[in-house]
């Protein structure tokens, strides 16, 4: 899958597609949709991963387990066998309380489409052949290590976990950046800029809050409601001039801020300290870059 990817990222360099211009009205505005190669790859490539990431999901012993549509029907007392391993029944007892069943696999999807959203927005991009080869081996790197960390994440309980997710959770972080500063780099229109950060930031914090173990559908109420926080911070401030670093830097803060409050959040009542300290964060992070950032 992975190789099949970087090819895709490859041919977007050297793909050829007439484009298509679609006009209308929006609010009161004129509106293009431009429809190019890119847009085409990047849809193709976002659904060739996430058909990959469920077969790497699938694959995990966890979920080949007698069939895991038949969860609920496992006696807590029986002893279930998975990839030859005898899974003890207080260890059977903890998989059923979790909140990932047969309907819930597309919450892994998120990060590995997000980061070959961004793959396609910022390659065509690069400066230089050198700089574009780079950014396609980064990629491919950074996907092979997504996958990894995803199978090792599917079940809380296993060695390896923490591991996984302080990496997975870093991963994130660095592709929110580099989608917060493609975007004020390349000065498109308000409506399409704040659309690209409001989809991919609810990616994003979906990856990140999945981990809470609370129901799905409040993790994605959750993301969403960051990605639309996330858009709405990016139409206000396409109105300043702001150098691509500085926008960027702002952006990832309040993404770090926003997802650490949905965080508390979804647990339970947001705590005093927990509002201090992201106050203070905030303080400082905008100190930090009002002080280096250009």
């Amino acid at each position: 899958m992975i190789w099949v990817v970087l090819m895709g990222l490859a041919a977007q360099r050297f793909l050829q597609v007439p484009t298509r211009i679609f006009e209308g009205t929006l609010l009161g505005s004129p509106l293009s949709l431009t429809i190019t190669a890119n847009t085409i790859l990047g849809a193709l490539l976002a659904a060739l991963v996430a058909t990959g990431t469920e077969a790497v999901v699938r694959a995990h012993p966890r979920l080949q387990i007698a069939g895991l549509d038949l969860w609920d029907r496992i006696p807590a007392s029986t002893l279930a066998y998975a990839g030859g391993q005898q899974i003890p029944a207080a260890t059977l007892q903890q998989w059923r309380g979790s909140r990932f069943g047969l309907g819930g696999h597309w919450v892994f999807w998120a990060l590995p489409v997000a980061l070959i959203v961004v793959a396609v927005l910022i390659l065509p991009v690069a400066p230089t052949s050198a700089y574009w080869l780079a950014g396609l081996v980064i990629t491919g790197i950074a996907l092979g290590v997504c996958m990894a960390g995803l199978y090792f994440t599917i079940d809380p309980f296993a060695t390896g976990y923490r591991r996984a997710r302080l990496g997975l959770n870093a991963l994130t972080y660095a592709v929110a950046l580099l989608l917060f500063l493609v975007v004020y780099r390349t000065r498109v229109r308000s409506l399409v800029s704040a659309s690209e950060v409001m989809l991919v930031s609810s990616l994003l914090a979906l990856e990140l809050l999945r981990g809470s173990e609370r129901p799905l559908s409040l993790v994605a109420l959750y993301a969403v409601i960051t990605g639309l926080i996330l858009g709405q911070a990016t139409w206000a401030l396409n109105y300043w001039r702001l150098d691509s670093l500085t926008g960027g830097l702002v952006l990832l803060l309040l993404f770090y801020n926003v997802v650490g409050l949905a965080q508390s959040a979804i647990q339970g009542p947001i705590r005093r300290r927990i509002l201090i300290e992201h106050i203070l964060l905030t303080i400082v992070g905008l100190a930090l870059i009002w002080e280096l950032a250009p």
